[in-house]
Order: structure tokens, then sequence, then C-alpha cells
């Protein structure tokens, strides 16, 4: 399996959107089955890799100041999914290569429910007001788009035009993946939050001092944390996003296209809060 991974990662490593996803996942299954062989890919393993993912392990991280913190992190079953998808992955790779004989299929973990955690307007403006003035931009792009944290944080100006009025969250040549991305008309009010930062220097919208941001996870917890508020990540402004414009009145069709997510998503799970859910049941079945 150790080989299996290094084939898939040498050939699909330059590729994929999320690298950095893939190579921490390759580095969390090698210690389990590097030197295992692709026989032993079976449901009883896959448990036995969850149940060891899942058990706390002592990780280091440095921080910007260059001290080390020591912490006992244990493994979600959605991490645990994830990497075993990537397991998935390059068995099939294996397969298609012609390395395997026989395709091998990974029992993943049941995936969790989707919480339903989204902001209301007076959270959100106080978690504005509580944030850093990157990550105040961050929530904002976030609230008018709709865009997962990569596309907004990798979003250059070059694909901002405030003449046309539009955003293109993929960079030329980039290659759509299912995290798709496409582009939107710029909503009024983000139109002249936009207008205004251009003023500041840095090649992407959101920068600090000048350089792109990798990641506001933190940015986002202690804003978050200023303002009173539990819960939120900046997955979670997504979803507020997307919520916000169902419950004013936007369809499917037209919410998938804005938010370029399939209307299947949109109808499983925002669509419950529209004014116009089960509308036509509720018609029919209140005629007398």
């Amino acid at each position: 399996m150790g080989e299996v991974l290094a084939r898939y990662a040498d050939d699909k490593g330059a590729t994929v959107a999320a690298v950095k996803t893939l190579i921490y996942s390759i580095q969390a299954l090698v210690p389990f089955w590097g030197n295992l062989t692709c026989d032993a890919v079976k449901g009883s393993t896959c448990r036995r890799y969850q149940r060891e993912r899942g058990k706390p392990r002592l990780s280091e991280m440095t921080t910007k100041t260059g001290k080390t913190i020591s912490r006992l992190r244990t493994a979600s079953a959605s991490t645990v999914r994830r990497e075993l998808g990537v397991l998935q992955a390059a068995l099939n790779h294996a397969h298609s290569e012609g390395l395997l004989i026989h395709p091998i299929a990974v029992t993943l973990p049941e995936a969790g429910e989707v919480r339903d955690r989204w902001l209301t307007r007076s959270e959100a403006a106080r978690l504005v007001w509580n944030a850093e003035p990157h990550v105040r931009r961050f929530i904002l792009l976030s609230l008018y788009t709709g865009r997962r944290a990569t596309a907004i944080l990798e979003l250059s100006w070059t694909r901002v035009d405030l003449e046309k009025g539009t955003i293109r969250f993929r960079a030329d040549g980039e290659q759509e993946t299912n995290k798709r991305r496409g582009s939107i008309r710029i909503p009024r009010q983000l139109w002249g939050h936009l207008r205004r930062w251009k003023c500041y220097r840095g090649a992407n919208v959101v920068t600090y001092r000048g350089k792109s941001v990798e990641s506001v996870k933190t940015g986002i917890r202690r804003a978050a944390e200023r303002a009173g508020l539990e819960g939120v990540t900046p997955h979670v402004l997504k979803h507020t996003a997307i919520t916000w414009a169902v419950m004013k009145g936007l369809g499917v069709e037209d919410a998938a296209e804005y938010f370029n997510t399939s209307p299947e998503t949109i109808r499983k799970h925002y669509w419950h809060h529209s004014p116009h859910h089960q509308e036509r049941a509720l018609e029919i079945i209140e005629r007398r």
C-alpha cells in the first residue's frame, strides 16, 4: 500500500487542487497502511484504522513567534473519511494503471449529519465588528459570495472586474473540481467594499500586511470569542450566505447557479429555510 500511495502522489500530486490536504492525508495513512499488502484492504481493516486514528495522539505546532506547542488530538470521523477517500483514489489509480488486476473497495465511515449552524444578521454584525481587518474582508466576501475559504483566500485582484461587476473565482487554466468555484456578479453592497479595498497593497483581495493569507481559522475563532459566539467556522459563513439567500426567496436553480452548488445540495441542506418550502403541497392539502 505504501507503493500505491507513493505512485498516486507522484502521478496526481501536481494536478489536484488541494495538494496540502492530499499530503496530510497520505502522511496519516502511511504509518498504518504502508507495509500492508493491497489485499489487506477490507471492512475490518478500515474500521481498525478508524479506531486507531480516533485515539489521542500528541502533535506539535509552531506559532508565528517560533514557540512549539504540544497538544493531544484525535481525528474526527470526517477526517478519517477523507483520508480513506484518498486511499480509495490511490487504489483506483493503481487499478487504472494496471498495477492491480482487480479493483479494491475501501469501507468508509458513515457521513455525519451536516450541522445547521448559520448566523443571524445581528450575530454576523458582531462577528464583523470584532474581527481584524483582513479577517473582516474574508467574512464580508464569504457572506456575499458563499464561496469556500480557499477560493476566497486565493482570489486575486486580476479576477475582480469592478467595471463589469464580476468576480471569477477560478484562475485561468485551473481545472474545475467537485469543490466548484465559478464566477458571480458582484452584489451592490460588496462592490462598495471592493472599491475601497483596492486602494490597499497586495495582489490578493484578502491580505495581511500586503501578503496573501493561508488560513483565517484562528482569526475567525478569535473574532467569535470576542463576539460571544459559538460554533463559528469559515464554512459556517458559506452556509450562512446560502441560507440568507434562500430565506429571502431565492429559488433552487438560481441559488445553485449563483453559489455554484448543485441543486441537490440546495434542496437537501437549505431549502427548508425557504418561504416556498412545501408551498405547493400545503396549498393542495389546505384546499376545501
